[in-house]
């Protein structure tokens, strides 16, 4: 339990996301072709013997990061809106200023949807998709 006297932390930002994945080769192609990431930066982390991507987007950052050896167990990959009875970060969310051609774009490179402009609020939908190892990508945009 947080005191309530207790100073807060300085101020933070956020600096990127870490998705473990099993394939880095493969993930680091997918995040570049589908969703038009490029790499940043490549290297090693020694302390946890793991190699990593970091992959830049419109105003964010993605790691994707990979430990040989030893036994990968998934993540919990319930469909939507089950997903949520799993504690725990559910999906990587951006935004679009066109969701229909983003949507139309993903389906031509065939990703995996799991919905396709689902309306969400009256002026919100959204395009759902899994990368190549079922981490989910959920993509806002305004409602056409």
């Amino acid at each position: 339990m947080l005191e309530n006297n207790m100073p807060a932390a300085p101020t933070l930002r956020l600096n990127n996301v870490a998705l473990a994945v099993a394939d880095l080769e493969a993930m680091i192609h997918w995040y570049r072709t589908a969703l038009g990431l490029q790499v940043e930066q490549r290297g090693h982390f020694d302390p946890v013997d793991a190699d990593f991507a970091m992959l830049t987007g419109n105003g964010f950052r993605l790691e994707l990061v990979s430990r040989a050896g030893g036994e990968h167990r998934p993540a919990d990959r319930s469909a939507p809106p089950q997903h949520l009875h799993v504690l725990g970060w559910k999906a990587i969310v951006l935004e679009t200023d066109d969701l229909a051609a983003t949507t139309v774009a993903l389906k031509a490179q065939g990703v995996d949807i799991v919905w396709s402009e689902q309306a969400l609020t009256p002026t919100l939908a959204s395009t759902m998709i899994r990368d190549p190892e079922g981490n989910l990508v959920n993509i806002f945009g305004k409602l056409a």
